[in-house]
C-alpha cells in the first residue's frame, strides 16, 4: 500500500512541476541560458556560426519551431544544435512564442 501511495505522490509531484507557472524570466534571459547566442544571432547579438534568426517567424510555422527546437537534425541532418526537448512545457512555448514574434 505504501509504495502505490508513493508513486501517487511521485505522479503528482512531476504533474505540479510541469504544471506551475512560469517564472517571470525574460525570454531573452532564457535564450541566454540555453546558450542560443553562442550560435545564432540577431542584428547586434550572437554570433554567425548558425543561422540567422532574423525573420525566424515568418519562415516557420509554431509547429515548425517546436519540431527543430526538440528534433534539430530532422531539418538539418549536419546541425550541430542540441535538443531542446528536455524543456519544461512553459520554456518551451515561451522559445516558440518569441522566435515567432521575430518576423521581420
Amino acid at each position: 500500500m505504501r509504495k502505490v501511495w508513493l508513486g501517487g505522490l511521485g505522479v503528482a509531484m512531476l504533474v505540479a512541476l510541469a504544471a506551475s507557472p512560469a517564472p517571470q524570466d525574460s525570454t531573452s534571459e532564457l535564450a541566454q541560458r540555453l546558450g542560443c547566442w553562442a550560435c545564432h544571432f540577431l542584428p547586434g547579438q550572437g554570433k554567425q556560426v548558425g543561422s540567422s534568426l532574423e525573420g525566424i517567424g515568418a519562415r516557420l510555422s509554431p509547429e515548425d519551431l517546436r519540431a527543430v527546437l526538440t528534433h534539430p537534425r530532422s531539418r538539418h541532418p549536419g546541425a550541430k544544435m542540441p535538443s531542446y526537448a528536455h524543456l519544461r512545457p512553459w520554456e518551451m512555448e515561451a522559445l516558440v512564442d518569441y522566435l515567432k514574434s521575430l518576423e521581420k
